[in-house]
């Protein structure tokens, strides 16, 4: 297993590294330097405010999905999105999702089973909601080209993608409610009895932290903080590119964003390479500004993200007490269970 995960690790730094050659390919240093020394300081400031905001808004749509008198307040779902972020940039497969589940589920008392499930919802609706701000914008603005199909893709997979877990959910809260899954119970038996009422108790958590969807209101409302999640990311590219004179409007950003997306989910440390590509390829190909703008305007763009997050992420992890090594083993927990 050790072995598997040096391999993956070995394998994303490698395509990282070849997909940053790609973005660098070509720059001429000394205009890249101008570009540096004469971005606006103060848009850049914007921009990482806008960084902690889009965490603050996160945990407020997070914390929707919580209910009891237990559930700890919005400012606890803000550190967990530091804490899970900052896992998901330094270590491979998305383990941040589990750690901010760990940390929710410990400040609040709430199971693991439970958090777990809502940052399943949260994940998928953001498939969703990104799906939805695209497929609007292409119906109000034209688009043509390489650029139309690339956000034709990204909206009929975030859509496909949300309505079959949708209805996949909805199906097994149905039979959860009606006693339907006594053919589960019968798998289970082949566990071992202490391992058997774990599975048992987490399944019960996971189904519980699902109920969210019997309210259409609730969904409704969720859906609307998406909404407002990623309108502000596009806000937030907004005034950083605005730092090196990429002055274009504010829907134009949109786009930017899907393609961004594109890019980093690419799975490389810290998004490395991935982000650099998409980015460059946008405001190249796509609004037409010098390259060297583009590698000076995406390079100080994603290291101000991840100085911010991992700094966050770090003073929050510090104080709480909060390591990698015991959040991969609580991880590993999780699985078994």
């Amino acid at each position: 297993m050790k072995n598997l995960k040096l391999g993956r690790l070995i394998l994303s730094i490698l395509v990282a590294l070849a997909l940053l050659y790609v973005f660098f390919r070509g720059t001429n240093l000394s205009a890249f330097w101008n570009y540096l020394k004469g971005a606006n300081p103060w848009y850049l400031l914007g921009f990482a405010a806008g960084l902690l905001l889009f965490y603050w808004l996160r945990a407020l749509r997070w914390r929707f999905l919580f209910r009891g008198e237990d559930v700890p307040g919005v400012f606890s779902f803000f550190l967990a999105n530091l804490v899970g972020f900052s896992v998901n940039y330094i270590l491979p497969g998305r383990l941040g999702e589990i750690a901010r589940a760990v940390y929710i589920s410990k400040k609040g008392k709430i199971s693991s089973g439970y958090s777990i499930a809502t940052v399943v919802v949260e994940r998928f609706f953001d498939f969703f909601t990104i799906g939805a701000i695209i497929f609007l914008y292409i119906l109000m603005f034209p688009v043509k080209g390489k650029l139309r199909g690339n956000l034709n893709t990204i909206v009929a997979v975030s859509l496909v993608a949300t309505a079959v877990m949708v209805g996949g959910i909805v199906l097994l809260l149905w039979l959860w409610k009606k006693g339907r899954l006594g053919w589960l119970k019968s798998l289970l038996k082949f566990f071992p009895r202490g391992l058997r009422s774990k599975v048992e108790k987490s399944g019960r958590s996971f189904l519980e932290g699902l109920n969210f969807f019997s309210s259409p209101g609730k969904m409704l409302v969720f859906i609307l903080l998406g909404f407002v999640v990623w309108i502000e990311v596009a806000f937030q590219y907004w005034l950083g590119l605005r730092a090196f004179r990429i002055e274009k409007s504010f829907f134009s950003l949109i786009p930017f964003i899907g393609v961004l997306l594109i890019g980093v989910s690419i799975p490389t440390p810290g998004m490395a390479g991935g982000f650099e590509v998409a980015s460059k390829f946008f405001i190249v190909e796509v609004w037409k500004f010098p390259p060297d703008r583009a590698v000076a305007a995406t390079l100080t763009l994603h290291v101000i993200l991840l100085l911010v997050t991992l700094g966050a992420g770090a003073l929050v992890g510090i104080k709480e007490g909060f390591n990698l090594g015991r959040s991969e083993d609580e991880v590993s927990l999780l699985r078994s269970q």
